[in-house]
């Protein structure tokens, strides 16, 4: 008897061993403050909605009226923005008892204000933070929304246009009256005027184009990541890997990009260029979320690490797909002296990109760049050249001028499918040696863009 209590007592020390070894091993992985849900999300759940309608905005305003067309900036733009949403929300909402047409094109007559946004963004983020019946995608083919025109004769009309084809929806339920009223407090420095009826050899340009003609250049900037500072570094390692830390290993290479790496599954890397890239495989898939439901998880994960950038907003949407599911890459940009900075796409760069699988982060990656304010006083306005200057110069020949070193890359040809021209700061992206933007004209030619130093006109991609 006394030899069984001894083995049976021998067994329970055994098994008592066994499953506290499996407890130190996975007591990371099991403890649910570990998991990134729970207590994260509700510290920021609140400001949620705020967050929302910041990210989501336009690119530009665009005023035409009977004077003009320009562009606006807008120094209250959240009391705009919110009043073009509850007109929005208004129209969808009432959608089936509307009047509503469909025009081939973009279609808005008479005068209006335009909300652009950089590229199409899915109607689905907007029904479903504003909890509508998604068959109205189905419906009316809205499934993207790229500018919303409210005309300013007519406070109860509101007109969307995807990309390709304008919805025009009418209902006495909609009042744009409070919008007519955040224009009328529009200052006269606040707007920018665009030239119309442009030709270039005979050919006309389809699109109204900015007229400027000074701009700050080049503009210092800074990483916000000083890879040197260890201190800070390790503390947003921390910061991603919460409790998995003690497990993780850290290597440096000789370039002097620090990398971490857990269980070969969560993998931080940050870059001596200031690139932030996190990768994480170890990801509970149970659905692949709708793109409104992504892009709620990329707000949450980014909210609750390391916060967006001031004057960031959602740039574009792109489908993705990862171990045979799929999910949405949500890439967003910010603004520097209000204009937007535009990344070399030579080095596939962007200020963040978050891609989500489901209801899960997998990747995240952040570069971003601040104002060197300790180099404040060595910017100055300089004057540039316009955007007819740079076109005339890639279309016309000039043959008492030494023209060798002109790459020409528009012909007489494409102007016509010229649509889309901006003024943008120019990112080399991942050149650590090169601390400042420059300023660029930005054109869109079908689906093809090109970038031209604004200071001599030549091209820069």
């Amino acid at each position: 008897m006394k030899t069984v209590k001894n083995l049976l007592l021998f067994f329970m020390v055994i098994l008592s061993i066994y499953l506290s070894s499996q407890v130190w091993l996975q007591l990371p992985d099991f403890l649910p403050f570990n998991k990134n849900s729970s207590t994260e999300n509700l510290d920021n759940q609140q400001d949620i909605d705020k967050k929302f309608w910041e990210l989501v905005r336009p690119h530009k305003y665009m005023i035409r009226d009977d004077v003009s067309l320009r562009e606006v900036y807008i120094e209250n733009e959240a009391l705009l923005w919110q009043n073009a949403l509850t007109s929005l929300e208004t129209a969808l909402k009432n959608l089936s008892e509307s009047q509503s047409s469909l025009f081939a094109g973009e279609f808005c007559p008479g005068d209006y204000i335009a909300m652009e946004f950089e590229n199409k963004i899915p109607t689905e983020i907007f029904i479903g933070k504003f909890k509508v019946n998604k068959d109205i995608i189905k419906n009316n083919k809205m499934r993207n929304i790229k500018k919303i025109f409210f005309r300013l004769n007519d406070p109860n009309v509101i007109y969307l246009f995807n990309g390709d084809s304008t919805v025009m929806i009418k209902s006495s339920k909609i009042d744009n009256s409070e919008i007519y009223r955040n224009l009328k407090d529009i200052k006269e420095s606040e707007y920018l005027l665009y030239k119309q009826d442009i030709e270039i050899d005979g050919e006309k340009v389809p699109i109204p184009i900015p007229d400027i003609s000074t701009a700050l250049n080049p503009v210092f900037v800074k990483s916000e990541l000083d890879i040197k500072d260890k201190k800070t570094i390790e503390a947003i390692a921390k910061d991603y890997f919460k409790n998995t830390f003690d497990y993780v290993r850290r290597s440096e290479d000789i370039e002097g990009d620090i990398r971490y790496v857990y269980k070969n599954e969560k993998v931080l890397k940050i870059s001596s260029d200031g690139l932030l890239d996190f990768f994480n495989s170890n990801v509970d898939i149970e659905s692949n979320s709708n793109v409104y439901q992504g892009f709620l998880s990329a707000i949450k994960f980014a909210s609750s690490f390391l916060n967006f950038h001031t004057d960031m907003y959602l740039s574009d949407v792109q489908s993705i797909q990862h171990e045979r599911n799929f999910g949405y890459n949500f890439i967003f940009t910010y603004r520097i002296k209000n204009k937007p900075i535009f990344f070399s796409r030579i080095r596939e760069s962007a200020a963040l990109e978050v891609k989500v699988i489901g209801d899960s982060v997998v990747s995240y990656k952040r570069r971003i760049r601040d104002l060197d304010t300790k180099q404040d006083g060595e910017m100055e306005e300089v004057k540039i050249m316009s955007f007819e200057e740079v076109l005339r110069k890639q279309v016309i020949r000039n043959e008492d001028q030494e023209e060798s070193n002109t790459l020409r890359v528009i012909d007489k040809s494409m102007i016509k499918d010229i649509n889309n021209v901006y003024l943008a700061y120019y990112d080399y992206a991942r050149n650590p040696k090169v601390q400042q933007l420059i300023v660029v004209w930005v054109v869109q030619i079908k689906d093809k863009i090109y970038v031209f130093n604004a200071i001599r006109g030549s091209l820069l991609e």
